[in-house]
């Protein structure tokens, strides 16, 4: 979306880095475990299955496939509404059953105010969720010192997309986000059929990103980023109360995903504890992870017990875990980079590594574009569902003539197709359609053109899809 009120979820909020050289000299470390332990802090109820409700690659996320429905944004000025998507009626409607509910206002179920920065919309059980972190751009002043400074020189001199308010609707405008950049940590708690909403404050703040996986009962995540030296801390946030309580990690230690009842994480093993790079110089915090390697462990966060899952090279950039793609149906999806002149690198290949096997195996070797990406190497959506399986795996792509590509593989067969379908709307002189979801009865829910406010969805079976078939059923609003 490139309008003004259909904000991007795009922003990339991967748990790996850029890469970045390594020295050309390890200096000498002193002697430790490479793999220290975490100090311990509260225990947590058992986990259940692990979903995940954001996918890494976002401040938030742009949907969330619940197997019947998909939940998303629908926005508009200043604020956005909560929708749901219905695969069998091919329907999209605001998720609000409050009769003669005008959705404009903190009074509609599905309202959320600003531009919906980091929210991440789940469902558990019979109710969705909205949750909100603290955003990065958090506000602490009040209304009217946030009107002084902000909102009298828009209304001097109006930004783009805002001339033709009037004063009334530019202040309501501002008054939304407002309200987001100032709110604390919580959940909007929706009845499954929009009758109603509870809000919720968790017990602590949480920033942007950090907790990505839910269990039905709680959201989980850590506290920091490990890097820079730190040890970072699991956190859980309870659906029922928003209680906030901690598990131990590793130093330098991040979750990347989740499955069954335990997380994947993964670490640096290097021959001594690493210190903070602010205090030895990026230099040698670099020269430290020049010989270092990658542990993959499976973690349950009730016991702390952790079980190896596999070790690899070091990338080489801050959290050594760059190349790693998402993980489904127990596959562990990498990328593979061949190092060019100059300190440049190129992406050669795809592959996966099978955990239950311990056999790794390529996806694509070589790859027909090397601007090929795999963003939806994990899926958002409840356990169980058929896309979790990873049959169908959507790539996206670009050319230098502003050209934006896609693919799907087909993993039991080996086909890979190119999506020559494009999207309707868009100033792209081509723009692939979008993937949404995959639904149960072996549909894909798809973005087929661009609006003023977000997307235009359609429904079409696999098959047809993939034999270059443009006869989507389109999804339209429910009466």
């Amino acid at each position: 979306m490139k309008r003004l009120f259909s904000i991007s979820l795009a922003a990339a909020l991967t748990l790996s880095l850029a890469g970045c050289a390594a020295a050309s000299a390890a200096p000498a470390v002193p002697e430790a475990t490479a793999t220290p332990e975490a100090a311990p802090t509260e225990a947590v109820p058992a986990a259940a299955e692990f979903y995940t409700i954001s996918d890494g690659y976002s401040y938030g996320n742009t949907g969330f496939n619940a197997g019947d429905a998909w939940y998303s944004l629908d926005y508009r000025l200043g604020y956005a509404l909560v929708t749901r998507t219905d695969y069998a009626t091919a329907t999209r409607q605001v998720l609000c059953s409050v009769p003669g509910c005008t959705h404009d206002s903190e009074s509609c179920p599905a309202w959320v105010p600003g531009r919906g920065t980091g929210l991440e919309i789940f469902t558990a059980g019979d109710k969705v969720y909205v949750y909100h972190p603290v955003v990065t751009m958090h506000y602490e002043g009040s209304w009217e010192d946030f009107y002084a400074e902000v909102v009298e020189p828009k209304l001097q001199q109006r930004p783009d997309g805002l001339e033709d308010l009037t004063e009334e609707e530019v202040v309501a405008y501002y008054k939304n986000l407002y309200v987001e950049r100032s709110a604390p940590t919580g959940l909007y708690c929706i009845e499954g059929n929009g009758a109603s909403r509870q809000n919720v404050e968790t017990s602590q703040n949480l920033p942007q990103g950090i907790v990505c996986w839910c269990d039905g009962t709680a959201l989980y995540g850590q506290s920091v980023a490990g890097t820079n030296g730190d040890t970072p801390t699991g956190c859980r946030v309870a659906l029922a109360d928003g209680s906030v309580t901690t598990f131990p990690m590793l130093q330098e230690e991040n979750i990347l995903g989740a499955q069954g009842s335990r997380l994947l994480t993964a670490h640096p093993v290097t021959d001594g504890p690493l210190p903070d790079p602010n205090d030895v110089g990026w230099e040698v915090y670099r020269g430290l992870l020049q010989n270092a390697t990658v542990e993959y462990d499976w973690l349950d966060p009730v016991t702390g017990e952790r079980s190896k899952v596999l070790e690899r090279p070091h990338d080489g950039s801050t959290f050594g875990t760059q190349d790693f793609l998402g993980l489904l149906a127990g596959k562990l999806y990498f990328e593979d980079w061949s190092p060019l002149e100059e300190g440049n690198s190129q992406r050669e290949a795809f592959y996966v590594y099978d955990t239950a096997t311990g056999q790794q195996q390529d996806l694509l070797r070589p790859i027909p574009d090397a601007s090929m990406q795999l963003p939806y190497g994990t899926v958002v959506g409840l356990p169980d569902l058929a896309a979790q399986q990873g049959q169908y795996l959507w790539f996206t792509g670009y050319d230098l003539n502003g050209e934006n590509l896609a693919w799907v593989l087909d993993t039991r067969s080996g086909t890979l197709t190119a999506v020559e379908q494009q999207m309707a709307g868009t100033q792209l002189p081509h723009q692939a359609v979008l993937y949404a979801a995959q639904t149960e009865d072996g549909r894909f829910l798809l973005k087929t053109g661009e609006t003023e406010t977000g997307y235009d969805y359609g429904l079409m079976e696999i098959g047809a899809f993939l034999q270059g078939s443009t006869d989507y059923t389109p999804v339209t609003a429910a009466p």
